[in-house]
């Protein structure tokens, strides 16, 4: 405020307060951060909020990642009282192909995160640019609103491997038991991301996965290694965990593998030794129980 009371009563130079901003000089730290707090109290003012925001927004199309990234500092710190001064300019795409200053829209949003930012964002997810389908998705997911779950799902099919993953990140943020077949449904996507942001997901769901979980092994290998990857980080009672030791006998070795790490005690690792024929996984039980003693 003190800093706001002393600049109020000097002509405002905005283009100034920007570059000092987002200078890479470090012998400049002090007026950087000075800036910096300068205009985050202008964007958060009723008399020169307006102003602050529309200036900071028609910078959004610059080429420098720095500015970039300084700027979605300031937007993050004005909080929800800027959204409506970058919506209201989020259908300029920007000077060229690159759409950065839509890119730029997307990212802030997401960051400031609200449920004010589904509608305007969702726009955005049949985007024919995948970039732009990606921030979109990226952003509904850090809104944390359960609104945006509608417009997420429509993301998990998209033919770009990096939009699935953005929209399967969003899903992982926000997915409730109903949306367990869905994350179920990524565990054995081409795409590695999509599989361990699927992973993410049901594990922030929790226990209540176990059962569909299970009910989905045998479909294909590779998801079933992440199934098991899912079922062996949770604490399942003593039925779940028989259950998963009946496919030791029948699954490949990265599974018997996360099988094996996800069991303790020396006796039940023992019981394993008997049972593995493969000698480097037969090694790795006998240094695991060794550690017992």
């Amino acid at each position: 405020m003190i800093l706001l009371l002393f600049i109020i009563n000097q002509d405002i130079d905005f283009e100034d307060l920007y570059n000092k901003a987002t200078t890479l000089l470090v012998q400049f730290q002090t007026e950087k951060d000075s800036a910096f707090e300068i205009l985050v109290e202008l964007g958060q003012d009723t008399l020169y909020a307006d102003t602050a925001i529309d200036f900071l927004v028609s910078k959004f199309d610059t080429k420098s990642a720095i500015e970039r990234h300084r700027m979605k500092d300031i937007f993050k710190k004005i909080g929800t009282p800027a959204i409506n001064g970058i919506v209201k300019k989020i259908d300029y795409r920007g000077k060229d192909e690159e759409s950065r200053h839509l890119k730029q829209s997307l990212w802030v949003l997401g960051e400031i995160s609200s449920d004010e930012i589904v509608e305007p964002v969702a726009r955005f997810i049949k985007d024919e640019q995948w970039q732009i389908r990606s921030g979109a998705y990226t952003a509904l997911g850090k809104s944390e609103s359960k609104n945006a779950l509608p417009y997420i799902i429509q993301g998990v099919d998209d033919s770009i491997s990096i939009v699935r993953k953005s929209a399967y990140y969003a899903l992982s943020r926000l997915a409730t038991e109903h949306e367990i077949l869905y994350l179920i449904c990524g565990l054995d996507d081409e795409f590695y991301g999509v599989r361990y942001a699927a992973v993410a997901g049901l594990l922030n769901i929790g226990e209540k996965t176990v059962s569909p979980l299970m009910e989905k092994i045998g479909e294909n290998s590779l998801k079933d290694y992440f199934i098991f990857k899912t079922l062996l980080q949770f604490d399942i009672d003593r039925s779940e965990k028989k259950k998963i030791l009946k496919y030791l006998d029948d699954k490949e070795a990265p599974i018997r593998l996360l099988i094996y790490e996800g069991f303790e005690g020396k006796f039940i690792l023992k019981s394993f030794i008997k049972l593995e024929h493969n000698e480097l996984l037969k090694n790795y039980i006998i240094k695991k129980i060794s550690n017992y003693q």
